[in-house]
């Protein structure tokens, strides 16, 4: 297979497409499963193999040593979302989410894979073939030399002293599964400074969270500034090969049975008081708000305990964009006997239709309150409290099914069809007449750099019938040819403003693309949507390859991330501002006989594409200015690379 495809989830040719063998028409880079031979380091579980492997050198530009901390440690990632808090942790280059894990143990993980602190992979680089060290997560130094037996009294660590360190981790969850090339380790840092290898697991599939405990109390690893860290070694492929950790703690006096928890915990709730979308205009909600609200949304809790159960009380406060109270109802309204196991509270509908402002919000602070069997965060004098749980329901200037987070990317996959045309389509139902300004879309970076490759975006009032031969399709636009745009931070969005602002009356619409080469665009895919908040196919995407229109595979039950952008551009200029922030700027564009490049420091290389994405120019540690006189009349895109080895892209019109 050309591309580095993940699961492919085959989708209904028809017998008569079938019996030619033709490959799957739509790809979620959510698996990939091709084996490499004679590439990379097969890693075994430590208790299996005596290998000796490199130690990882860690990227130190996201490093900083804030604090040597006293036993015990705990951290379930609960304090910070998107980075982990410098409190406990001397780097910031996993994910801190809670989108990607499956039954957790509490609300947030710290996620694994191949990309950077801003989203980007590491180094810039894309390659199946190549393994690399990605992310890491270092631990604050912790003193293991001594620990206070009174006021003023210390006693020096021992072997006897037994300290353990415990930890959940899960493969996958809604992300992709590692493959068995792939590992995570964990080292210990010795007395020496060197980082010794002391556990690690191969890549496989785990529908569940399994605890692990690591012995610490050998003496190479009782000294004052002692570390632990994991660093996941993967395929250079993005966005792909993840790896969950969560429940971290530590302390003395604890063995390889320490694996009792008693603690009742707050796991998700309802992502969207919506019906159908995750967010859409609050001007489109009031025209029918109450057909679009959930009946009722819910949290989920979770009992860790083995075989206790406990009776638990809920608590729910809801405040407006004012600080305004908008809805509390107390613990002695609500409680419950939790099993081991999960659990959770239905809280019944929330009227929204009183909200003031073009796009505002509420504020959800969801609480439990167990009445027994919850004491082992404070016994590990934990930071955070998993006991609450923060959330809002926002509105905004757009449509859009999916949450905001990647987890996974989504594209055509006609590798192996003749050289035809691919069209996507998903459909949404505009609630009230409004002006359609363009579309934000969030570009996945795995598996192979697709910026330069052209494509157009569609809107179709209506799609001809499902197989039918014969093109009824509705075309209202067709946008200029465009090129994909990488983002500098995680799950970022760009915005794409079409040449004619389009005035839609309420109703069906199909927004999606057309390309004209075999490559897959990889439009972030949202797993966690699910069609009515049911386990179904979404049907609501649409492909045509052979000329007509085909509905996807029961398998497609998530949503790309692609956003119809409503309103007037007031609504958007902020966000505008916000996300798209150019790494650098081509003066002039167009250009004749040369150009030069501003916004951009430490310029140590320039290529130049044609839109086939042949390198027609590179210039390395270029000059002010650029002489273009002889490329030919047309457009290209032009990649810039600076001293980090940091790689943005900008489009250039050559003139004669």
């Amino acid at each position: 297979m050309h591309y580095n495809n993940r699961i492919e989830y085959p989708v209904n040719l028809g017998d008569k497409l079938m019996k030619k063998h033709i490959v799957p028409a739509i790809i979620l880079l959510l698996n990939y499963n091709i084996m490499l031979q004679g590439q990379g380091i097969q890693l075994s579980p430590l208790h299996t193999s005596s290998r000796q492997i490199s130690v990882p050198s860690v990227d130190l530009h996201f490093s900083k040593i804030t604090d040597t901390l006293d036993l015990p440690f705990f951290d379930n990632f609960t304090v910070n979302k998107g980075y982990p808090s410098y409190s406990r942790w001397a780097d910031n280059q996993v994910w801190v989410n809670n989108n990607f894990p499956i039954n957790q143990p509490d609300y947030n993980v710290a996620t694994f894979d191949h990309l950077n602190p801003v989203g980007n992979p590491w180094k810039n680089l894309l390659n199946k073939n190549a393994f690399v060290y990605a992310d890491s997560l270092t631990s604050q130094p912790i003193n293991l030399q001594f620990y206070k037996t009174g006021t003023v009294t210390t006693k020096n660590y021992t072997p006897a002293d037994s300290v353990f360190l415990s930890f959940f981790y899960q493969t996958a969850g809604f992300g992709d599964i590692p493959e068995a090339e792939d590992s995570l380790i964990l080292f210990f840092k010795t007395k020496t400074g060197e980082w010794k290898r002391v556990w690690n697991q191969t890549g496989q599939n785990m529908s569940a969270f399994k605890q692990v405990i690591v012995p610490a109390y050998q003496t190479e690893f009782l000294h004052g500034t002692f570390q632990f860290r994991w660093v996941n070694y993967t395929k250079a492929t993005g966005n792909l090969n993840h790896w969950h950790i969560d429940y971290v703690r530590m302390d003395r006096n604890r063995s390889m049975a320490d694996s009792a928890i008693r603690d009742v915990t707050i796991q998700f709730a309802s992502p969207s008081l919506l019906k159908d979308y995750f967010t859409m205009p609050y001007r489109h909600f009031m025209d029918n708000f109450t057909d679009q609200t959930l009946p009722g949304h819910s949290v989920t809790v979770r009992n860790l305990n083995n075989s206790v159960t406990v009776q638990t009380r809920f608590q729910l406060e809801i405040r407006n964009r004012y600080d305004s109270l908008v809805l509390f109802r107390p613990f002695n309204l609500s409680s419950k006997n939790i099993a081991p196991g999960v659990d959770g509270e239905n809280f019944g509908q929330v009227k929204m239709d009183t909200l003031s402002g073009e796009n505002p919000y509420l504020k959800f602070t969801y609480k439990i309150a167990p009445q027994s069997d919850d004491i082992t965060p404070d016994n590990y004098n934990a930071a955070g409290n998993n006991n609450i749980f923060l959330s809002r329901q926002e509105f905004s200037p757009w449509y859009a099914w999916d949450d905001g987070t990647a987890e996974g990317g989504f594209g055509l996959n006609y590798e192996f069809l003749p050289d035809i045309k691919g069209q996507f389509a998903m459909k949404f139902d505009l609630l009230k007449k409004d002006t359609f300004r363009g579309l934000s879309v969030m570009f996945n970076q795995s598996v192979e750099d697709v910026s330069n490759r052209k494509f157009k975006f569609r809107v179709w009032r209506k799609l001809s019938a499902i197989g039918a031969a014969d093109n009824q399709d509705e075309l209202i636009y067709e946008a200029p040819f465009e090129l994909p745009v990488y983002k500098d931070t995680h799950n970022g969005f760009h915005y794409f403003y079409f040449d004619t602002t389009l005035l839609l009356d309420k109703g069906s619409y199909y927004i999606g693309w057309i390309q004209f080469q075999k490559y897959v665009l990889n439009v972030g895919y949202d797993n966690n949507y699910r069609y009515q908040r049911q386990n179904v196919k979404n049907p609501n995407l649409f492909y045509n390859l052979l000329g007509q229109w085909e509905s996807v595979d029961a398998s497609v039950k998530g949503v790309p991330m692609l956003r119809p952008l409503m309103g007037s551009a007031m609504d958007h200029r902020m966000a505008v501002k916000t996300i798209s922030k150019p790494g650098f700027t081509i003066v002039p564009n167009p250009a004749a006989g040369s150009l030069r490049i501003e916004g951009m420091k430490d310029v140590t290389k320039i290529v130049i594409l044609a839109l086939n994405g042949q390198k027609v120019m590179e210039i390395i540690r270029p000059n002010a200015e650029i002489n273009i006189e002889k490329l030919k009349e047309g457009m290209y895109v032009v990649q810039c690379t600076d001293g980090n080895g940091k790689t943005s892209s900008r489009k250039l019109i050559k003139n004669l």
